[in-house]
């Protein structure tokens, strides 16, 4: 594709830096996921972390994917066993990175579609 527009490579720029602090999130569930003790380590690190995408999807303007980075935080505030807790924040992972494809998509599209006029 030709180069971007200023405007188009920020909302890039934003979804790459959300998209790596989203893999250390899925890692951080794995590993919580995989342990038999300890795991309450692992649910701070997630909870900050989800937290810190939260904020870059905010300043980048993604608020629909802000809210599903907060319902992350939620997940590991959420009572129940542990399995559950995994398998719910197991769920964000795989939302929030579906959402962040589909807006990377959308901003190429628009700028795609903005060059033709």
């Amino acid at each position: 594709m030709a180069k971007l527009s200023a405007n188009a490579q920020r909302k890039i720029d934003v979804l790459e830096e959300a998209r790596r602090k989203w893999d250390r999130i899925h890692s951080l569930v794995e590993l919580a996921g995989s342990q038999q003790t300890g795991q309450d380590m692992y649910v701070t690190q997630i909870r900050r972390a989800a937290e810190d995408v939260n904020r870059v999807f905010l300043n980048g303007g993604f608020g629909p994917l802000a809210e599903e980075a907060k319902q992350m935080t939620l997940a590991t505030k959420r009572g129940g066993t542990f399995r559950t807790k995994v398998n719910a924040m197991r769920e964000f992972v795989v939302s929030v990175r579906v959402g962040m494809e589909r807006a990377e998509k959308a901003v190429y599209e628009e700028e795609r579609m903005s060059r033709e006029i």
